[in-house]
């Protein structure tokens, strides 16, 4: 039975591509939007041209873009219908301090129990470790919530459930890949899809 649901935020919550991609695109003037994808194939960090002064650069011109950013009304509703049945957690790339501010900004910070961003660690592997470890948490028990392959994969290392959306960063094809328990299209799929996991 699924009792905590671990969410990436990028692509998943927020439809943040065109955002992350222009601000990459001021770092990296050469970059694509394919390279730019490829990057999401593995670890984004992990990337030989990713840099302590990069990724302190992107943070600083991603902030105030994002302090503006209204959730979905219809994907707020879901978080908050997913509250009532399971604990839900948030492990991203993204900047923690960051998320929060979205989340107050749109008044749903109290259904999350903790998020997790880079100030945790960069690898989602690490952070699912910390996570399991600091809840007592059972695996087992657990999904996860992702777009991008290189997210299924740091989640198949620990031997966590994955739900892949094909909306956000990654298509269908290229999640494929990483072989999650099913791939979905809007996030309304998604509690559906997580209550036929309880069977």
């Amino acid at each position: 039975m699924i009792k905590t649901i671990i969410f990436d935020f990028d692509g998943v919550i927020h439809d943040t591509m065109e955002i992350c991609f222009n601000i990459n695109k001021i770092i990296f003037p050469e970059l694509t939007w394919e390279e730019y994808k490829d990057f999401l194939n593995g670890n984004f960090y992990k990337n030989d041209k990713v840099t302590p002064e990069t990724i302190k650069k992107y943070f600083e011109l991603q902030k105030d873009k994002f302090k503006e950013l209204k959730i979905e009304r219809e994907i707020k509703n879901e978080l908050i219908k997913m509250k009532n049945k399971f604990i839900l957690f948030i492990i991203s790339s993204n900047s923690g301090e960051t998320l929060k501010n979205y989340f107050e900004n749109n008044g749903i910070l109290h259904i999350f129990k903790e998020v997790l961003g880079i100030e945790s660690h960069k690898s989602k592997e690490e952070k699912f470790k910390i996570l399991m470890k600091k809840y007592d948490l059972n695996k087992d028990n657990c999904v996860f919530i992702t777009d991008t392959l290189g997210d299924i994969l740091e989640a198949n290392k620990v031997g966590l459930k994955t739900i892949a959306v094909d909306y956000g960063f990654h298509e269908r094809e290229r999640l494929e890949q990483g072989n999650p328990l099913m791939i979905i299209s809007d996030f309304k799929e998604l509690l559906p899809a997580i209550q036929t996991l309880k069977q």
